[in-house]
């Protein structure tokens, strides 16, 4: 198949999200030399968002960007486990709230340094692999609500300890 610079033939020079000929209605991560990821359908034009923020949440062949976009799921659902054991909602025999108010953090804490270090990992990829906005999104979530555990494990152990 040859490539030249007409309508019908994109320019498959650089990495981007490209069109299939094969498969019409149909885009898959190109890195400049092969296609990479699995196809996915062309974003709606006419949806809320614009066809290139639709592929930049996308992580594509980016492993680190699927990672970070899973610890945003992690690092909201870590949010919720905090907040049912800070109110006594969960508790667990024999163990003292405190116990659990302190493990919570650090489960969310670790999900929060993990998702920080795979958005990092996923936007220095991101040129060659695509899923630049999913891993900054990534980032950002893992910085609001991340830090917040880290911050208060800090703050405990140079209070003393619980």
């Amino acid at each position: 198949m040859s490539l030249d610079d007409t309508d019908d033939n994109p320019d498959r020079s650089g990495a981007g999200w490209q069109p299939m000929v094969d498969k019409p209605g149909y885009e898959q991560w190109f890195d400049g030399a092969e296609w990479r990821g699995r196809p996915h359908r062309e974003p709606d034009p006419f949806s809320a968002f614009t066809p290139d923020l639709t592929r930049s949440l996308r992580p594509g062949p980016n492993r680190a960007a699927r990672v970070a976009r899973l610890g945003i799921v992690g690092i909201l659902l870590s949010f919720v486990l905090q907040t049912l054991v800070a109110t006594d909602t969960i508790t667990a025999p024999n163990v003292e709230q405190i116990t659990l108010v302190v493990a919570s953090l650090i489960i969310a804490a670790s999900i929060g340094v993990g998702t920080a270090v795979a958005s990092a990992l996923a936007i220095r990829a991101a040129p060659r692999l695509g899923g630049r906005a999913i891993a900054s999104l990534a980032l950002g979530t893992s910085i609001l609500l991340g830090l917040a555990p880290v911050l208060l494990l800090v703050a405990i152990g140079l209070a003393g300890g619980v």
